[in-house]
């Protein structure tokens, strides 16, 4: 979840989120999602869709475990 927030945070601009922030409820917006999208699947080879991005960073963290497992692989260190 490490990894995420430090995307958040850079994105979005802010110093800290929560697991429980929701991405639109701390300044995100659609484009910032399709950036966020982007650097997950460059960074961490898995595609998350829209609706999936609107949500918690507890959420997004736990999908994209989820779809490395699913892989066989885990989430790198930040």
């Amino acid at each position: 979840m490490e990894r995420l927030s430090s995307y958040w945070r850079e994105l979005l601009g802010v110093e800290a989120v929560r697991p429980e922030d929701h991405f639109l409820e701390v300044g995100g917006n659609s484009l910032m999602a399709t950036m966020l999208a982007n650097r997950i699947e460059k960074e961490l080879g898995v595609q998350l869709s829209m609706v999936d991005l609107f949500n918690t960073l507890e959420h997004v963290a736990a999908l994209c475990e989820e779809l490395l497992r699913e892989q066989g692989r885990s989430v790198p260190a930040a």
